[in-house]
């Protein structure tokens, strides 16, 4: 779902609409996760060796205190489980209420019904249902601008972790919807391992810095082109094959347990997905999930049992 050609200067997802912010002049080294500095009066910046999103832990002993953010003249009151489920939210642009209620209320869907009729009524969220075939309506959710900008004052997220907003186009909203669950599954195995979630990068994010590298040396002999999107792809964890960058649906950048950074590559096949193109996804190195009945098909269509074994079902 997510190669690109470096001759193809033309294609990029309609759903990111605004043109990228210029990438920062330097790279951290690969191997040691960054910790920036320099904030604002009014965002606090955290680490990303001290981050991952809190989940709500029930506790009937005492309530729990709201927070007063400020935005354009105007507060906000949020207790910390509105904050977790916002800063998630904001993170994979859209999610599911039913995992939402899974992974941050730990199925306390009272708790989170609570939560989003007061996100709802703040302004902060919007949600909408979507039907689809043979199969009961979802409710999602996504970020208002309002929302958007209360995540990033709060310093809940890393200054580097992405942070998104709006619904994309309706056919894309399933697709998405589903990659919190991928990106919990590849989380849950990182954390059993003895290392730590950092920051999620979206397709959107890793295509918006192929796109504006692809416009820088477009102008260059074809070789000079290649051999600079192999840097790009080497310094962000990508594929480079010939003329193609392959990017994924979600990259999980993480500390291992010797405190080390790596990163995981992961992609959602679908029914749309042709034997080759899964195949090229496989050999690329990513770790491929498919929906129910689509595992079966997406092992068919790989050569050799090592592939298979990293395909799950969600």
């Amino acid at each position: 779902m997510s190669r690109w050609d470096i001759h193809d200067a033309t294609r990029q997802r309609q759903s990111e609409a605004q043109p990228p912010r210029p990438e920062p002049p330097s790279e951290p080294d690969s191997r040691i996760p960054a910790a920036r500095g320099g904030a604002s009066d009014e965002t606090h910046v955290t680490s990303p060796r001290q981050f991952e999103t809190q989940r709500y832990r029930p506790d009937a002993g005492a309530p729990e205190r709201r927070a007063e953010h400020r935005d354009r003249g105007r507060s906000y009151s949020l207790r910390g489980s509105e904050m977790a489920a916002l800063s998630d939210i904001g993170r994979f642009r859209t999610i599911d209420t039913a995992d939402l209620g899974r992974y941050v209320y730990a199925g306390d869907s009272r708790r989170m019904t609570t939560d989003l009729e007061s996100l709802r009524g703040q302004g902060l969220i919007e949600e909408k249902n979507v039907f689809r075939a043979h199969k009961k309506a979802r409710r999602v959710v996504t970020l208002t601008d309002v929302g958007h900008r209360i995540v990033r004052k709060s310093g809940t997220l890393p200054r580097e972790q992405k942070i998104y907003h709006g619904f994309v186009k309706a056919r894309e909203i399933n697709h998405d919807a589903d990659l919190y669950r991928v990106y919990q599954q590849a989380a849950r195995k990182v954390r059993a391992d003895g290392g730590r979630p950092l920051r999620v990068r979206l397709d959107f994010e890793l295509k918006a810095l192929v796109q504006r590298e692809k416009q820088v040396v477009k102008s260059l002999p074809e070789a000079q082109q290649r051999a600079r999107l192999a840097m790009l792809a080497e310094r962000h964890g990508l594929v480079l094959s010939s003329t193609r960058l392959h990017v994924p649906d979600v990259q999980l950048e993480y500390e291992t347990r010797d405190q080390e950074l790596a990163r995981e590559n992961l992609e959602l096949v679908s029914e749309n997905y042709r034997n080759a193109s899964i195949r090229g996804k496989a050999a690329s190195g990513f770790t491929l999930y498919a929906r129910g009945n689509d595992a079966s098909r997406v092992r068919r269509a790989l050569p050799d049992s090592h592939s298979v074994t990293r395909i799950l079902s969600i």
